[in-house]
């Protein structure tokens, strides 16, 4: 994977743990640790390593959200 993007991995639906890497290798490490420390539960870092995905973060200035709000606001007043 590119090394400049984002990689995320998520832990156990109801544990809520994630992972944010630019390094896939960082992330499955990080993951298996939390994910016996946290959980006894012994995890491939081959399975971690599939559940690895690429992420974008948008930030508020890229949508189209703002300028809707904004202007939905300025209607009501």
């Amino acid at each position: 994977m590119n090394s400049e993007s984002l990689l995320r991995v998520g832990c156990l639906p109801d544990c809520g743990y994630e992972v944010e890497s630019t390094d896939e290798q960082t992330a499955v490490e990080r993951m298996t640790t939390h994910m016996w420390e946290a959980h006894r539960l012994p995890v491939d870092p081959l399975d971690v390593r599939e559940m690895v995905r690429p992420t974008h973060r948008i930030s508020r200035s890229e949508t189209n959200a703002v300028a809707s709000a904004d202007s939905h606001v300025s209607r009501r007043s």
